[in-house]
């Protein structure tokens, strides 16, 4: 299994600096980006995959539901969650109903964050695994079709076979 990688989005160069630190803490094995805008994200994030992206939403230009529409129409399996101090619910509604797995208010407890954090990336690796299993199903099943139709030209070729 390859590393996991998470990508921070905030404005705020404090929590880019003690949230990767503290998730590198907790979540050993996890490689930690950081982008200091949306756009600096959508740069990133054409360039790799992540397991997941955390944003904030409150950061200029470009904020953080409609980088999440981004993200969703460029990569729509990637869990991603939403952080910000301004916690009123039709922002929570908005954001979850947009596609964000999770809510975290700031300040940020860590314990929550790395927990939720884990849930999204474990959710994310699984649905990964069943679909690079479902298309190595769909491709084993494709090479026996062709297998039982080279037997069956086989059979059909030997001198003395009559038709069914």
């Amino acid at each position: 299994m390859t590393s996991l990688s998470v990508l921070i989005v905030d404005d705020d160069q404090a929590l880019l600096e003690a949230l990767p630190e503290a998730m590198r803490l907790r979540m050993g094995g996890v490689t930690v980006e950081t982008a200091d805008s949306a756009a600096a994200a959508l740069d990133r994030i054409a360039e790799r995959d992540y397991d997941a992206i955390v944003t904030d939403i409150r950061m200029p230009g470009m904020d953080g539901l409609k980088l999440l529409d981004e993200i969703r129409t460029r990569k729509p399996d990637v869990p991603t969650l939403i952080i910000t101090g301004h916690g009123d619910n039709d922002l929570v509604v908005h954001a979850l109903r947009g596609g964000a797995r999770d809510f975290i208010q700031k300040p940020i407890d860590r314990d929550y964050f790395v927990a939720a954090l884990y849930r999204a990336i474990r959710e994310h690796v699984a649905a990964r695994q069943i679909k690079e299993r479902h298309e190595a199903m769909e491709s084993w099943a494709d090479e026996l079709e062709r297998v039982v139709e080279k037997l069956e030209r086989d059979l059909q070729a030997q001198p003395g076979r009559s038709e069914p």
